[in-house]
C-alpha cells in the first residue's frame, strides 16, 4: 500500500522505478532529540580516550569499513601535522580499522587516536566535545542516503564537514538548509582540509543544525507524521 524510504534521494529511485507518487512515504531515521539537547563538552571524556586538554578535536565516530574511503581522515591529519594542537579522533569498529591503524602507526601519525565504540549512554557527550564532525562518503556512495550518525550530529549542533557531490540526498541537504553543514568535493583531501578550516572558524553550535534537527528528526514528529501519511 506504501513505499517508505528514509532519503528522498530513495524517494527519486523509487519513482524511477514506476513507484507512483501517491504511494511514496518519506520516513526517515530520527533522532531521540531530548537526549542531545543542551549538552556540553565533556572534558573527561576527551581525556579517557587520549585527547589532550585544550586540543581541538576533529571526529569520525562510527563504522570503520573498508569501502568508506577512511583513508582520507588519515591523508588530512598528514596534512595537518604542523598544527599539535589538533587531534583527529576516530571512535568505533570494523572491518577496516586494523589497515588504519597500520597506515597511521607506519607514517608515525601522532595526531591520531583510535578508541573503541562508546556506550549509547556516552554519545551526546562524545558528539559535543568534538570541534568538527567528518561524514565521510565516496564518490556515487551519497547519492541516495543520509547517514545515520548524522541526525545524531544534527542533534547536539554539531558542525560537520561532509563529503559528498552537489547533486546527491546530502547535497541537496546542504542547499536547502545553508549552514547546517559544509558541503566538500568527496575524495580530495585538499576539499577536505579545507572543510576542516571552515568548521573550525565557525561558532561551537551550530543554530542551523539544531533548528532542523528539532522539526525534522525528532521521534515523535516523525512518527506523527508517518501515521498521517498511511
Amino acid at each position: 500500500d506504501r513505499v517508505s524510504t528514509i532519503s528522498s534521494g530513495m524517494l527519486d529511485k523509487a519513482r524511477g522505478k514506476g513507484v507512483h507518487g501517491r504511494r511514496l512515504v518519506f520516513f526517515p531515521n530520527w533522532s531521540e532529540t531530548a537526549r542531545f539537547r543542551q549538552v556540553t563538552r565533556n572534558q573527561v571524556l576527551l581525556e579517557r580516550l587520549g585527547v589532550p586538554p585544550g586540543a581541538r578535536v576533529v571526529l569520525y565516530s562510527g563504522n570503520i569499513g573498508e569501502k568508506q574511503g577512511l583513508e582520507l581522515i588519515l591523508d588530512a591529519a598528514q596534512a595537518h601535522a604542523h598544527h599539535p594542537e589538533r587531534v583527529f579522533l576516530i571512535v568505533g569498529q570494523g572491518t577496516g580499522k586494523a589497515r588504519l591503524l597500520e597506515r597511521a602507526q607506519r607514517d608515525g601519525l601522532r595526531n591520531v587516536l583510535f578508541a573503541p565504540l562508546q556506550p549509547y549512554e556516552d554519545l551526546p557527550a562524545l558528539l559535543a566535545s568534538a570541534d568538527a564532525h567528518l561524514v565521510i562518503q565516496k564518490r556515487g556512495a551519497a547519492d541516495s542516503v543520509l547517514p545515520s550518525k548524522l541526525t545524531n550530529i544534527l542533534a547536539v549542533g554539531g558542525n560537520a564537514i561532509i563529503t559528498a557531490d552537489p547533486d546527491t540526498t546530502l547535497g541537496r541537504l546542504c542547499e536547502e538548509h545553508p549552514g547546517i553543514a559544509v558541503l566538500v568535493e568527496p575524495e580530495s583531501v585538499a576539499a577536505l582540509n579545507a572543510g576542516i578550516e571552515r568548521v573550525l572558524a565557525l561558532p561551537s553550535r551550530n543554530e542551523v543544525a539544531l533548528n532542523y534537527a528539532k522539526e525534522f528528526l525528532d521521534k515523535e514528529r516523525i512518527l506523527q507524521r508517518f501515521l498521517a501519511q498511511v
